[in-house]
């Protein structure tokens, strides 16, 4: 079942995050870019805060396990966390900024890697992009590492969801640089 995050899932939320958010960074099966499992204590109220105030976050529940989840920010909610990513995007000069204008940015996508490619992943979208059409909101945008390590499971599922690439930027995590696709979806 696809229903909206409560603070009650954020032990599921952990442990897909431990899974998938640790040193061993797998390209095909997926990966998160920070150590979660080796910072638990530091990652946990993160994303307790994240539960309480996110307005798009989603989570995949069947028989009581949290198997997958969607974070997204509004944008007034992003360039808030990050307040140059406009101007550090190196955009392709084909893409209409005006779809800059009023836009949600996927941040995760996640589940327990046993479960990819059983559509978990597409019925979350679904849900998120319901709640945008009531919304009003027409443009979504994701990014996907790309450097120092490829993250293919997330290339192929934005290509999947029908994703246009748009933009390039650089980032620093954790004293590690990476290059990251910036993707664009209308709605």
């Amino acid at each position: 079942m696809i229903r909206k995050a409560t603070i009650q899932d954020l032990e599921g939320i952990m442990t897909i995050l431990k899974t998938l958010g640790n040193p061993n960074k797998d390209s095909v099966q997926g990966f998160l870019i920070a150590d979660y499992a080796g910072q638990e204590s530091k990652y946990r109220p993160i994303y307790e805060e994240k539960l309480q105030k996110l307005q798009y976050f989603y989570v995949n529940e069947h028989e009581g396990q949290i198997q997958a989840f969607l974070i997204a920010y509004t944008q007034e909610e992003w360039l808030l966390r990050e307040p140059n990513w406009l101007k550090e995007t190196c955009w392709d000069p084909r893409f209409d900024q005006t779809k800059l204008k009023n836009f949600v940015l996927v941040s995760q996508t996640a589940m327990l890697p046993h479960l990819t490619r059983k559509g978990i992943g597409s019925a979350l979208y679904q849900s998120f992009i319901w709640d945008l059409q009531k919304d009003k909101i027409k443009n979504i945008f994701a990014e996907t590492v790309i450097a120092p390590i490829p993250n293919f499971a997330s290339l192929n599922f934005r290509l999947k969801q029908q994703y246009t690439l748009v933009g390039l930027r650089y980032e620093k995590h954790n004293k590690v640089n990476y290059t990251t696709l910036i993707y664009h979806k209308g709605i």
